[in-house]
Formats: structure tokens, C-alpha cells, sequence
């Protein structure tokens, strides 16, 4: 008899144990976890996030959009996409794609993971021809300029400059320029006015496609991250 009475009481827990919805993604993952990412920049073509996540911290299930993550620390990670759940481990200044899913992130390191997410919306960028990205910085000083990723979508360079030092001209498609430092510039473009300009670290901003120069005018080491997106 006690046996029958307590399949009695654990059958409709069961039940509502198969019946229970799968986990909905998270549409904003801002505006779900605002102590642990925050947009940077915004516009019709990217949204730019910087996450900061310590040890221990979560992001559950949200949306993702097709983006490039440029990693701004030293951080291992539990990284989960449907039933697969997978460890990564990244460095400062590495970079790589993912495709747009549904996915869930964990800081399960020692360390405090900071990592910067692009995300192309699916707005259409503006003509850049007759720009191209093998005439961009890397590829016209590339004492200056390094790639450190790239594929179909996007290519991912790093600028160092210290004060008075140059970079000629050479091409841009459109792009988000994300300050690793805080420093001060000229800027030539055959597409707007000479300009100077300081920046603060963790600054971003769009530039349309162009040819252009940039000269470090301030006191300080300008090290900035260049996104140029291909379409």
C-alpha cells in the first residue's frame, strides 16, 4: 500500500517535470544583465557591448546575432550552444567569430573575463568601394598595424601608435574603432574635414569607408582595435 501511495504522490511531479518548456532565450542580454555588459556603441550597422564577468559570474540563455569578440583580458570560460557545452580559454587581444545562436556563457576561471562583442545587424553597410581591405593599415605600415583576425565578414586589426609617431595613407571600409588607451589623434580623410580628436580608453566610434591618415599627437601610447566589416 505505501508503495502505491507514493507513485501516487511523485507521478504528477514527474509529469510536470516532462512537461516543463525548454529554457527561452534572453532577447537582451543588456538589458537582462546590466552589471555585466554594457553597450558601447550602437548604430544602424553594429552594436558593441563590453561584458565584464568575474569569477563565478553567468549570462543565461540569450540571443546572438552573427559578431566578432575581441578578448580584453586573460579568461577561461564554460560556453554552452544547445546540449553542448564546451571550455574555452582566451588571451588579450584574440579575436574570433561566432554565427548567430542562442547561447549561454559562464566565467569559470580565476580571473575577471572583460571581452568586447560586435554584432552585425542585418541592416546593409554603406558602399565602400573602391576602398579594400588589402590596402588598409596592416598592409601599408604594418610596423604599426597587425591583423589578428580575420574571414568572410570581418578583419580585425591592432594599431599601436606612440606620441609623434605616423601612419600614411591608406584604405578603410566602414569600421568601428574601439581606444584600448586614452590618447589624442589628427585624422585625414578624402571624405571629411582634418580633424584632432582625444579619446578615452574604452571609447568606440564609426568611420565610413575612406582613404585616410592618423597621426598620435598626445603625450600618450594610442593602441586602438580596428573592425572593418566586408558586407
Amino acid at each position: 500500500m505505501r508503495v502505491w501511495v507514493a507513485l501516487f504522490v511523485l507521478l504528477p511531479l514527474l509529469s510536470g517535470c516532462a512537461e516543463r518548456p525548454p529554457e527561452v532565450a534572453v532577447e537582451d542580454i543588456v538589458a537582462e544583465a546590466p552589471e555585466l555588459a554594457q553597450v558601447v556603441f550602437e548604430n544602424d550597422f553594429v552594436r558593441a557591448v563590453r561584458f565584464q564577468l568575474e569569477p563565478g559570474d553567468e549570462l543565461p540563455l540569450h540571443v546572438g546575432g552573427p559578431r566578432v569578440v575581441y578578448s580584453l583580458s586573460d579568461y577561461r570560460i564554460l560556453f554552452t550552444e544547445g546540449e553542448e557545452s564546451v571550455e574555452k580559454e582566451w588571451q588579450a587581444g584574440e579575436a574570433h567569430w561566432h554565427e548567430a545562436v542562442d547561447h549561454a556563457v559562464e566565467n569559470i576561471g580565476e580571473t575577471e573575463a572583460l571581452f568586447l562583442v560586435v554584432t552585425r545587424t542585418p541592416v546593409q553597410l554603406p558602399g565602400a568601394a573602391p576602398y579594400e581591405s588589402d590596402q588598409d593599415a596592416a598592409a601599408a605600415d604594418p610596423s604599426h598595424a597587425q591583423v589578428v583576425f580575420e574571414n568572410d565578414y570581418v578583419r580585425v586589426t591592432k594599431v599601436t601608435l606612440a606620441p609623434g609617431a605616423e601612419q600614411p595613407l591608406h584604405h578603410g571600409l566602414n569600421r568601428l574603432v574601439y581606444s584600448l588607451t586614452s590618447y589624442q589623434i589628427s585624422y585625414t580623410s578624402d571624405q571629411v574635414e582634418d580633424v584632432e580628436r582625444a579619446f578615452n580608453q574604452g571609447d568606440a566610434h564609426w568611420h565610413g569607408a575612406d582613404e585616410h591618415a592618423v597621426t598620435n599627437i598626445g603625450e600618450t601610447e594610442a593602441r586602438f582595435v580596428v573592425f572593418q566589416f566586408k558586407g
